[in-house]
Parts: C-alpha cells; structure tokens; sequence
C-alpha cells in the first residue's frame, strides 16, 4: 500500500505544474501569485508524502524479509533535503513548464494579431 501511495504523490507532483497551467492558459485565472503558492506548497506536499511513503515501503520490505531495492541504504540527508527545500525543488522542476506556457502565450498573441490583420 505504501508503494501505490508513493507512485500517487510522485504521479500527482509531476502533474501539478501542467495542469495548473493549463488552467491558467485557457481562464486566466487563478492569479499568478496563487499558481506559483500552489506549485510550492503542493509540490512541498507531494514530495514530502513521497519520500514517507518510500520510506514505509521500505521498512515494509524489510518486515516482510524481502528483497530490497538496490541502494535503499544510501540515500544520503535526503528526507532533510525534502523536509527543507521541498518547495524549492517543486519550484525548480516547475520552470520548463512556465517555459512552455510563456511561449504558447506568445503563439497565441501571435496567432490572434495575425488573425486581426
């Protein structure tokens, strides 16, 4: 059970920024501030829940006597990684999608002042 929930929080943060800014493209809304709060603490959310519920599954793997997943004992200071900068890592991995939204805006004006003339 724990691995599922990690596959859902690591599914749901990779898809947090694109569809944030989806909605951002087609409403406008929500406000600029709001998707950039949301990213990061959502995505704070979502990396902090995955790498708790890696870390059950792994002591589940080991309660179970299982094989366990190659280099499970190094992780290093991760878990201070996530706990600390989280939102940083979530704002990090959301630029190429502001990357791609800046530049379907500009299509779009661009598509619209073509349209226009």
């Amino acid at each position: 059970m724990n691995e599922i929930l990690h596959l859902l929080c690591l599914g749901l943060f990779f898809t947090l920024p694109p569809i944030l800014l989806l909605l951002r493209f087609k409403n406008q809304k929500p406000s600029w501030w709001l998707v950039l709060v949301m990213i990061s603490v959502f995505g704070w959310l979502l990396v902090f829940g995955s790498f708790m519920f890696y870390q059950a599954h792994i002591g589940d793997l080991i309660t179970q006597n299982q094989e366990l997943p190659k280099g499970w004992d190094s992780d290093g200071a991760s878990g201070l990684a996530v706990m600390f900068f989280g939102w940083l890592i979530s704002l990090i991995y959301s630029l190429p999608w502001l990357i791609i939204f800046m530049l379907s805006v500009g299509v779009r004006k661009w598509g619209q002042k073509l349209q226009t003339d």
